[in-house]
């Protein structure tokens, strides 16, 4: 018997969560029909890259001599415009 696919086996950890109702509430209904568990790794994913970018800038930063000039962060934001990454 010849089988089309075979999904890869992932190692998943399954973790408890405790949000305020409201949160619970807002993320439950964000999430839709991918599940709240679903949405949750994708913020999570979300923002170990944001934090990781984050890290890069900071050692561009450093190594050019000092922090961005306020129109090297215009420039940036206008090149990712849907970045999550926070304004410091």
């Amino acid at each position: 018997m010849v089988i089309p696919w075979v999904l890869p086996l992932l190692s998943v950890a399954k973790i408890s969560v405790s949000l305020e109702e409201e949160l619970y509430v807002r993320v439950r209904d964000a999430a839709g029909p991918s599940g709240i568990s679903g949405w949750l790794a994708g913020a999570a994913a979300a923002r170990l890259r944001s934090e990781g970018l984050l890290a890069v800038a900071d050692e561009i930063a450093e190594a050019s001599g000092g922090p961005y000039t306020e129109q090297e962060l215009i420039e940036a934001r206008a090149w990712l415009p849907s970045s999550s990454i926070p304004v410091r």
